[in-house]
């Protein structure tokens, strides 16, 4: 196992963002690497052509709402800009064309997210609707540490996927373990324990979903848009991504407009 310390010079940190389209069903994501955001530019400057924006600042500029809740840390990345830019053009020779239901924002944030931190993430966010494969490698085993602008977040993963195709996803995930304290304003507080031994989670978008497994989350605060409270895995959340309640071995969400 491998665990890394942030900031250094050759390690940048990496968080995901989405503003509500119509929330709880729709939203459009970025992803942040350092100061630098990327995301897929929206469908009436792209039409039917997939077009990746980037900008520096506080927020990707399509994903500027007062709705958008703060971005979340997911992880960490030794890859340079240049090699992001190089993996950004084979992205967009694999998907030329915007699909609402495939190719998309979600698509786009969910592959890089994948490939800059080598399958070693922590997402607190459902797809509601793209396609993406299944990681080459599905045992992690590595871990990374961050403490950065309000959140401090320590995660270890032996092994994880998530794949989709359209607004059906799917995640496994054994022997996961990541600590949280956050601090980032009115949107996001809190401290929180995630502890999963193992899991298989089935999602249809962000309108109904169901796990089951053995966990033992513990923590309450606010953070990814959701109010959440757990005690040894019983507990729920409710926000943007809806109604959530959750026992050590099973967990039901369904879609509550909000």
């Amino acid at each position: 196992m491998t665990i890394r310390m942030i900031e250094s010079e050759q390690t940048r940190v990496v968080r995901v963002a989405r503003k509500p389209l119509l929330p709880p069903l729709a939203y459009h994501w970025s992803l942040q690497v350092g100061e630098r955001w990327y995301e897929i530019a929206p469908m009436k400057e792209t039409k039917e052509a997939n077009k990746i924006n980037s900008n520096r600042g506080s927020m990707a500029n399509g994903t500027r709402s007062i709705l958008t809740v703060e971005a979340s840390v997911v992880g960490e990345t030794t890859k340079t800009d240049e090699e992001i830019e190089r993996w950004n053009q084979e992205w967009l020779e694999e998907h030329p064309e915007y699909e609402l239901l495939t190719d998309n924002c979600q698509a786009y944030v969910m592959d890089l997210m994948v490939w800059l931190t080598d399958n070693n993430y922590r997402l607190l966010y459902n797809t509601d609707t793209a396609d993406v494969d299944q990681p080459e490698e599905f045992w992690t085993n590595d871990g990374f540490e961050i403490e950065t602008d309000g959140t401090a977040i320590s995660s270890y993963t032996a092994g994880q996927s998530h794949g989709c195709a359209g607004p059906l996803n799917a995640k496994v995930t054994v022997g996961k373990l990541t600590t949280e304290t956050v601090s980032t304003g009115a949107s996001q507080f809190g401290a929180f324990v995630d502890a999963t031994a193992a899991e298989v989670e089935a999602n249809f978008g962000n309108a109904i979903g169901v796990s089951a497994g053995l966990k033992g989350d513990t923590g309450i605060g606010i953070r990814g848009g959701n109010a959440e409270a757990h005690v040894l895995g019983f507990g729920g959340k409710i926000g943007q991504d809806g109604l959530e309640v959750n026992t050590p071995l099973l967990g039901l969400r369904c879609c509550v407009i909000l």
